[in-house]
């Protein structure tokens, strides 16, 4: 009994993980895709200030504990002070991959091309198709 219960317990969770979504996720549109630059553009400038603070800040201290250090013989806060000044390179670093994550999604979100399209006019009482320049706005999401 316990194996036939067991049995159809595994059965239909196998079933529920293996179906199609009812409701499937919109697709992204171009203000998503602009929305979501914006939001990664911010972000990677806000670890980036951080970073610079913390670095600016961590050599500030180290320069003053350098100065304490020299005139009492004790250099306490120079290993802190360096703590926080490879924590503030670490997050300057860490901002580089989100700068070039909002660069792909916004190229990956408009791109502009020119080329030549077909299209269909009259001459001599007959349809001839004929090139046109234009200009194509595509939208890869």
């Amino acid at each position: 009994m316990r194996k036939l219960i067991l049995t159809i317990v595994t059965a239909l969770l196998f079933f529920e993980t293996f179906s199609q979504q009812t409701n499937p996720a919109h697709a992204l549109t171009k203000q998503d895709c602009l929305i979501k630059i914006k939001k990664q553009k911010t972000a990677a400038w806000g670890v980036l200030g951080i970073g610079t603070a913390m670095l600016v800040a961590g050599t500030a201290i180290a320069a003053h504990e350098y100065g304490d250090a020299w005139n009492e013989g004790e250099g306490e806060g120079l290993e802190a002070a360096g703590v926080v000044a490879a924590i503030g390179i670490t997050a300057m670093v860490g901002s580089i991959p989100l700068f070039i994550a909002a660069g792909k999604n916004k190229r990956k979100a408009m791109s502009v091309s020119l080329k030549n399209e077909q299209f269909q006019s009259l001459k001599n009482s007959s349809l001839v198709y004929r090139p046109m320049p234009a200009v194509s706005l595509k939208i890869n999401l």
